[in-house]
């Protein structure tokens, strides 16, 4: 039985939603995404709020979501979007969640044949390869700061990543 949430972060295509799911129905709880809260919430997709409103309340609604999803203390697995740990206010409220956070590590080079470059990804747009070489950089030092452990997925599947994970809960006693 999972005793806390278990918080999944990383850069986009980084797995978090694939393997959140999964790792939920292992665990037989609730998975949340913070993009589908926030598509709930304002009946606009991703790129819908970054075209219309631009990045900034985009963000604000991911904050919006991230944080509604953690004040409610029943154990879940949770994919923050990858740019939440940007803001000071995510960090410490993922921090002071209890949550178990787990960070999906992937090189830019292998996110680029993972992701889809859809409708989900506006920032992808321009140059994706250099765009997700500047948010690794960016991010990679918050992401590391905030997971209580760090999955290098680049040579794993899905199903691989989620048994990593679930060993890691084993070990540590949250599940």
């Amino acid at each position: 039985m999972l005793t806390r949430s278990i918080v999944l972060i990383g850069l986009m295509g980084s797995g978090k939603t694939t393997v959140g799911k999964r790792l939920a129905k292992q665990l037989g709880c609730t998975f949340v995404d913070t993009d589908d809260v926030v598509l709930k919430a304002t009946g606009l997709s991703v790129r819908d709020i970054f075209e219309r409103f631009g990045e900034t309340v985009f963000r604000d609604h991911e904050t919006r979501a991230l944080q509604s999803i953690l004040l409610d203390d029943t154990p879940k697995v949770i994919a923050a979007a990858g740019g939440a740990v940007l803001a000071e206010n995510n960090r410490r409220a993922i921090s002071d969640s209890s949550s178990y956070v787990v960070w999906l590590d992937t090189e830019p080079s292998n996110l680029l044949k993972r992701v889809s470059f859809g409708p989900h990804r506006p920032l992808l747009d321009d140059d994706a390869p250099t765009t997700l070489e500047a948010m690794s950089t960016v991010r990679k030092g918050l992401y590391s700061e905030l997971a209580d452990t760090r999955v290098d997925t680049n040579s794993l599947n899905v199903h691989e990543v989620v048994n990593v994970i679930l060993k890691n809960l084993e070990f540590e006693g949250i599940s």
